[in-house]
C-alpha cells in the first residue's frame, strides 16, 4: 500500500473538472440522494495528476452516498483560501500559504471520534464483509499527499461529514498551459447494460473503474487475477460481452489469462489495460483479433468511451 503511485501532474482548473464529472457522480449515488455544486470566484490553478483527483472525488462522492441509507444531500464546494486565512485556520502539520480548497459534505449518519482516528488507515472499514476493502480513504490521503496537498475530516454524528482538501495554488510560469477536460467527440451517451469482467489486481484502480462502469449502467464482475478472471467465467457461464483486464499482472498476466480464455470464448472482446507503450504489449499478445488497448491513468471519461466504442464494434453489420 505505501508504494507511491506515478504522478502525471498538469496545471488543473478545479471547478471545470469537477463539473465535467457531475453527470457520471449523479448516477454514482443514485435518485435517493441530491448533488449540489458551489464553486467560488476566479479558482486558482492547482498542479495536480488529474485521473487520480478523480479518484479522490469518486472515492468522497461514494463514501457519502453510503453514509445516507435513507438518502440525504451530497455538497461539492471549491474556494480560494489566502495565505493569512490558511494560517488562522491552524490545522496541524498544514504550512500558511494560498490553496484552493476542495470540500465535499454529507448529511448522513457521521463518525464517531473514535472512528474519524482510523479512517485513513489501509484496510480499515466500517462496512459489512464483502462490502469494500476499506482501501477508500487510504487511497485519498495517499493521492493528497503525494500532489502536496492536506486533507481534514470533520464530522459530527447524526448531522453529517465533510472532508476539506486543501491543494497548493500553483502559480503559472510563462508559456505554462491549463489542462482542459477532453470532450469525447462523436460520443454523448456513455450509457450501457452489457456484462464486463474487470481484472486488476490494484484494488483501488479496480474499484474506481467498476464504479464509473457501473454508473453508466453495465453489470461488471470482478476478478483480481487471472486465476480468479478464469473462475468468475466459470461460475457465470461464459456470459459475458466484455474482458477488460490489465496486461502486468503476478501470476497469470494479461495475454497468458487471454489464452485460456480464447479456448471458451474465442470471439470475445478485449480490451487491455497498460501502462506501457501498446506496441511493446501487443508484442507479448499471441491473438490479438479483436484485442484493443487502453493506456494507463485513464480517466473516468476514458475508459466509459473505450468501452463504448469496444462493444459498439461490429453491430452495424448486426443490425
Amino acid at each position: 500500500f505505501s508504494r507511491r503511485q506515478t504522478l502525471r501532474p498538469q496545471i488543473l482548473e478545479v471547478p471545470t473538472h469537477i463539473d465535467d464529472l457531475t453527470v457520471l457522480l449523479k448516477r454514482l449515488i443514485g435518485e435517493a440522494s441530491v448533488l449540489h455544486v458551489d464553486h467560488g470566484r476566479a479558482i486558482w490553478p492547482v498542479k495536480a495528476d488529474l485521473v487520480q483527483l478523480e479518484q479522490v472525488v469518486v472515492n468522497l462522492v461514494v463514501n457519502a452516498r453510503d453514509a445516507m441509507p435513507n438518502g440525504g444531500s451530497i455538497t461539492i464546494r471549491t474556494r480560494n483560501v489566502a495565505e493569512a486565512e490558511a494560517a488562522a485556520m491552524n490545522y496541524a502539520g498544514m504550512p500558511a500559504a494560498d490553496y484552493v480548497l476542495l470540500e465535499v459534505e454529507d448529511t448522513g449518519t457521521g463518525m464517531t471520534p473514535e472512528i474519524m482516528e482510523k479512517i485513513f488507515e489501509p484496510f480499515f472499514s466500517t462496512k459489512e464483509m464483502g462490502k469494500g476493502t476499506g482501501l477508500g480513504l487510504s487511497t485519498v490521503y495517499g493521492i493528497i499527499k503525494q500532489t502536496g496537498g492536506f486533507i481534514y475530516p470533520e464530522s459530527v454524528v447524526g448531522k453529517g461529514t465533510i472532508f476539506k482538501i486543501f491543494l497548493p495554488r500553483h502559480v503559472a510560469a510563462e508559456g505554462e498551459v491549463v489542462a482542459k477536460p477532453t470532450t469525447v467527440a462523436n460520443v454523448q451517451d456513455l450509457t450501457g447494460h452489457e456484462r464486463i469482467l474487470l481484472v486488476e489486481d490494484e484494488d483501488n484502480v479496480r474499484a474506481f473503474s467498476a464504479r464509473a462502469l457501473r454508473a453508466t449502467g453495465y453489470e461488471v464482475f470482478e476478478a483480481d487475477s487471472g486465476e480468479e478472471a478464469l473462475y468468475v467465467l466459470d461460475d457465470i457461464g461464459g456470459q459475458i460481452d466484455l474482458m477488460v483486464s490489465d496486461v502486468v499482472m503476478p501470476e497469470m498476466d494479461g495475454p497468458a489469462l487471454l489464452i485460456k480464455v480464447r479456448e471458451k470464448l474465442p470471439n470475445l472482446k478485449v480490451i487491455f489495460v497498460s501502462g506501457y507503450a501498446e506496441e511493446s504489449v501487443r508484442q507479448d499478445i499471441a491473438d490479438d483479433q479483436s484485442v484493443e488497448f487502453l493506456a494507463k491513468p485513464y480517466s473516468l471519461d476514458q475508459i466509459n468511451s473505450k468501452v463504448k466504442e469496444v462493444l459498439g464494434k461490429g453491430r452495424e453489420t448486426l443490425n
